[in-house]
């Protein structure tokens, strides 16, 4: 019988008590109420749930609510992880959130730049104003050092090493730099690709300074190329992204992405997942947030690089299959030990469930 017909004979029989209770007090017959009084009782009776009957589908439901919490918690990532990531590797690509700032960058005996829209050295015979953004200029010889270099904010910034030269390509986004010469260099500079307007040899004494800039964003990268520097630092780009892949070009017309990663390691911060090994010629992408620290530098036609801090996402695999590292909720809470307060908050919905069975829903 359904809870609503119980209710209903319950409430029929009230009816039928009250109303032996007037009757009797005005001294009328009272027999047949006190009969359907009866019925009703023994129907009530004959239908009441066994002892123990559905009792356990309280705890039951209370088992599952608690097994589903916990299985989304374990399936769900966190938005967030921190890292630590250390990874050696010859391309590097970010994307700059803020302007990036750098001093004495680059310290060399040949630097060439091309795709510029300003270059000045009036006591070198260079000014070129190319609103096109074609320019270009190369300094051999001496000693050259790249001072300063601007790259305004949400630039895409590539850098790609080897054992013979530092490349640095930079797009979408303004390029201002300083370099200065000393000594016995040959300066070479023209408005656009395949034009030389300047060819000149000097011996500097005091250090002379180019400037050169690119004054408006442009898809196409301005490159910035230095032969066999010193150890060399880009500081701490504020970036929003960042990979190791570049794109190589094999036979006519055919692109093939590859990766630079030499080897390395992650570790995540939030779990307690051992160190992981960065593979030679993995693919690896990160997301980063404000407070992750990245650092560059390099040497003998490798990069350095480190990741510190926040990041929202890391993908690592092979070229046809990536796989996004993060820990899940519940890792998270383990890591942090405080997987014992959600067990206990768990504990605790299983015992007010079973409170309100036993009280309200009675």
């Amino acid at each position: 019988m359904t809870g609503e017909w119980r209710k209903l004979l319950e409430t029929r029989r009230k009816e039928r008590i009250e109303s032996a209770t007037r009757r009797l007090l005005d001294g009328e017959e009272v027999l047949p109420d006190l009969q359907q009084i009866d019925a009703y009782s023994r129907l009530l009776a004959a239908t009441e749930p066994k002892r123990g009957e559905r009792k356990w589908l309280w705890p039951a439901a209370a088992a599952l609510i608690c097994v589903t919490t916990a299985g989304i918690l374990w399936s769900l990532k966190i938005p967030r992880t921190n890292v630590s990531m250390t990874v050696d590797s010859d391309t590097l690509a970010i994307g700059l959130e803020r302007p990036w700032h750098v001093e004495n960058v680059f310290h060399s005996a040949l630097m060439h730049v091309e795709r510029l829209s300003t270059i000045s050295a009036p006591n070198l015979g260079l000014t070129i104003d190319q609103r096109s953004g074609d320019a270009w200029f190369e300094l051999k010889g001496g000693v050259i050092e790249l001072q300063t270099l601007d790259v305004g904010q949400n630039a895409s910034l590539e850098i790609y090493t080897d054992q013979d030269s530092v490349d640095l390509y930079a797009s979408r986004a303004r390029v201002s730099g300083r370099a200065t010469v000393m000594g016995k260099v040959t300066v070479t500079a023209g408005p656009r690709a395949g034009e030389t307007s300047v060819d000149r040899s000097f011996d500097v004494v005091v250090p002379e300074t180019i400037e050169f800039s690119i004054d408006r964003p442009q898809s196409v990268p301005s490159q910035l190329s230095v032969r066999a520097p010193d150890p060399w630092s880009i500081g701490h780009p504020q970036a929003t992204q960042l990979s190791f892949a570049r794109e190589e070009l094999r036979g006519m017309g055919e692109r093939w992405v590859t990766s630079g990663i030499k080897g390395g390691t992650i570790r995540f911060d939030d779990t307690a997942w051992p160190v992981m090994e960065v593979r030679e010629r993995d693919f690896m992408r990160l997301r980063l947030t404000p407070s992750t620290v990245l650092d560059a530098h390099g040497a003998n036609g490798v990069m350095h690089v480190t990741v510190n801090g926040a990041v929202s996402g890391v993908r690592i695999g092979s070229s046809d299959r990536e796989a996004d590292l993060a820990p899940s909720y519940l890792e998270y809470l383990y890591n942090k030990k405080s997987l014992g307060l959600f067990w206990g908050a768990m504990v605790f919905v299983w015992g007010l469930i079973w409170g309100l069975r036993n009280t309200v829903l009675r």
